[in-house]
């Protein structure tokens, strides 16, 4: 085979001839290049990729990466519109739209300018909107404790008979409407298997041994009726319909929160969904501010930090909430925990970018201790005043738009079925590291009411039946009032038994996130 080239024929394009030899014939083959800049260039290229990058509904995707993603979106359909009904479209709307943010104004920078930059841009002081909406309600209602009796998780009956925000204004005699507790108890046994083969991909041998001695606690969300022919298997539907009735757990109103007065955090009003002004390097070298999901704020919120507090951030990386509560300035130091090095790492990175090296500004860094244990590992036992406990879940956004890490992969499916037993381990982990009066919020990133809720009530049914100890949910629906404007927040009208859910909205498209406030009394 030998080949000539032809000259340019302009500036963009160019021409070679390739000859090959075929049974004696030499035949001139021509092929053809075309710069992109004949057809837009640089900018169209750019455009194409902000386009892409606030629309990622719009993106198509190829191949695995396309199946992945459809596998995730195919598994919430199934189960969140049976759990959440009607509801679940304007939910999975949201979870396919760009997006929204809110800035973390960095004390430990150039503040001042940093907040003056963000309300030229039209944004929201959180903090300071959370303390005028207070003095509009007033002061908070007396502390009520209740003992609740066996709540049955029904489908979706809360949800759908749920009034809406604005039908409660209009009406405040609107009640949430029960159902027949032998309606709701054939609902939970109703029951359709799987195919064989596909019952065999998900078949999990008990004596294997998962996480703690076996996976015997799995049959906790699973009534033993439900076991197809006694074989130690576990349908996916199952979790989401018969995870079996609630427990009594004691309730405390928790009527008002303190939203640290050095803690800066703005967002972009409702409906708008503009990008934040790019993150830049002060004087003293660190960043400006720190950007991300707004729903991410309400669990350090939540955690109520006083003047103080030793605070444990058990799966701390990439780091948000940690960076949250040290701009508080009101922890006396934070142990983060990670026990992956690669996550570890990053979290340090980002520590010096905001904080600076060495001991950092103002010796900030001398309060922060890294470790990289397992959760259950790190036994320090009633040593402290917070904890932030935000566990790997289904992490419902990131599974519908991204391929990274995706726990709906074929692969993952084991690992996704054990994923509550491995929440409630370190769920209890962290409650047996609080003091007495201390406080834990339990944090996810999905809608699953199995991950959020039915953790939390597994994990505290546990915890009394090994130790004895006592613990109580705190009921925040009075607290979180003043911070309705920042989105979607449901509560136990809504059918979130323990906690609240930060549920996204195309209007204002945070989340999702859980969070559930626990106290220790014993």
């Amino acid at each position: 085979m030998r080949g000539c080239q032809l000259s340019a024929f302009n500036k963009y394009q160019s021409c070679q001839i390739l000859s090959s030899t075929t049974q004696g014939c030499t035949i001139p083959r021509l092929s053809f290049s075309t710069s992109t800049a004949l057809f837009g260039g640089q900018k169209v290229k750019r455009r194409k990729q902000e386009m892409r990058a606030d629309n990622p509904q719009l993106v198509k995707s190829k191949g695995k990466e396309r199946s992945i993603k459809n596998q995730a979106l195919d598994n919430l359909d199934k189960h969140y519109n049976e759990y959440y009904g009607k509801k679940w479209n304007s939910m999975r709307l949201a979870l396919l739209s760009k997006s929204k943010h809110c800035a973390v104004v960095n004390n430990y920078a150039d503040p001042e300018e940093t907040i003056e930059k963000l309300k030229s841009e039209g944004c929201i002081d959180i903090g300071l909107k959370y303390a005028e909406n207070c003095a509009k309600f007033g002061p908070p209602e007396e502390t009520i404790t209740t003992e609740p009796n066996h709540a049955t998780m029904s489908v979706n009956e809360n949800i759908e008979n749920a009034p809406d925000e604005s039908e409660t204004k209009e009406n405040p005699s609107a009640q949430h409407v029960e159902r027949d507790d032998d309606e709701i108890e054939a609902e939970l046994l109703e029951n359709i298997s799987l195919n064989v083969e596909d019952a065999a991909k998900r078949y999990i041998d008990p004596e294997e041994r998962i996480i703690g001695e076996t996976s015997n606690a799995m049959y906790d969300y699973v009534p033993t009726t439900d076991l197809k022919g006694m074989e130690d298997f576990v349908e996916e539907k199952d979790y989401y319909n018969n995870f079996g009735a609630f427990d009594p757990i004691k309730v405390e109103n928790y009527p008002r929160l303190n939203f640290p007065k050095h803690l800066r955090v703005f967002m972009h009003p409702r409906s708008v969904h503009d990008n934040f002004p790019k993150v830049r390097q002060c004087m003293s070298g660190n960043l400006d501010y720190y950007t991300l999901d707004g729903g991410s704020l309400l669990p350090v919120v939540a955690l109520d930090l006083k003047p103080g507090d030793g605070v444990l951030d058990m799966c701390a990386a990439p780091g948000g909430k940690t960076i949250i509560a040290i701009q508080s300035m009101l922890p006396s130091r934070i142990v983060c925990n990670d026990v992956s090095i690669g996550r570890l790492r990053r979290l340090t990175s980002i520590i010096e970018q905001y904080f600076g090296s060495g001991s950092g500004i103002g010796n900030v860094k001398d309060n922060i201790t890294f470790l990289r244990r397992e959760a259950e590992e790190i036994h320090d036992y009633g040593v402290y005043d917070k904890i932030i406990c935000d566990v790997p879940c289904f992490s419902d956004r990131h599974s519908v738009t991204s391929v990274e890490a995706n726990v709906f992969a074929s692969k993952m499916t084991r690992n996704r079925l054990i994923l509550p037993q491995q929440q409630s381990q370190i769920l209890k982990a962290g409650l047996l590291y609080l003091k007495v009066g201390g406080a834990l919020v339990y944090s996810t990133c999905t809608l699953s009411p199995v991950q959020n809720h039915g953790v939390v009530n597994m994990a505290l049914k546990d915890i009394a039946q090994e130790t004895g100890q006592e613990y109580a949910v705190c009921d925040l629906t009075e607290a979180l009032k003043p911070l309705n404007f920042m989105g979607t927040i449901y509560g136990k009208k809504q059918g979130v038994t323990y906690g609240n859910l930060v549920v996204p909205n195309i209007c204002s498209n945070f989340g999702p996130t859980y969070f559930c406030r626990i106290i220790r009394k014993s």
